[in-house]
């Protein structure tokens, strides 16, 4: 059975405080709505690779040692295995869809 809507009462959230908004076949869309500045996060990879589009706030991202800086109307991608954290540098609100999809 196909899922054509999620409500926002219908969200989830992760353990990273992200917001899980909608899952199909091959992809997933999470929302990361106001988060604060803060220091470096832990380095990780995933078995997944993400795209995003910054909404507003900024944001420092390392992939693979490089820092890219990103602000409102920047997309980005992190490859599916590649080493990276961030950076928030200002109160950041951004939509990313994984592929394949996942619930982290």
């Amino acid at each position: 059975m196909s899922q054509y809507k999620v409500s926002q009462s219908d969200t989830t959230h992760g353990a990273d405080g992200e917001h899980h908004l909608v899952k199909g076949q091959q992809s997933s869309m999470r929302l990361w709505h106001r988060e604060e500045p803060n220091a470096d996060k832990p380095e990780s990879t995933h078995e997944y690779e993400t795209l995003g589009y910054v909404i507003e706030g900024k944001v420092d991202l390392i992939v693979n040692g490089e820092t890219i800086r990103l602000q409102p109307g920047d997309s980005y991608h992190v490859p599916a295995g590649a080493p990276h954290t961030f950076r928030v540098t200002e109160t950041l609100t951004a939509v990313e869809v994984t592929t394949p999809g996942t619930d982290k």
